[in-house]
């Protein structure tokens, strides 16, 4: 089964930057999206929001499980 969302500490392994810089990011993705505080953020919205391909976050984040 493929994984849906993703998490500020595994935002912040992937981009090289700290968990509070990760964490202002999501925030920042879901003002764009006009989320709640509590939903949480899918692979697909990080990458768009970031210019990465989804394939390629998604093999970074089972690489580093």
């Amino acid at each position: 089964m493929q994984r849906l969302c993703i998490y500020p500490k595994e935002a912040a392994g992937l981009l090289e930057i700290s968990v509070r810089q990760a964490q202002r990011i999501f925030k920042a993705i879901r003002e764009e999206l006009n989320k709640k505080k509590r939903h949480l953020i899918t692979i697909k919205e990080f990458s768009e929001h970031k210019g990465l391909e989804e394939s390629e976050v998604l093999k970074a984040l089972n690489k580093n499980n």
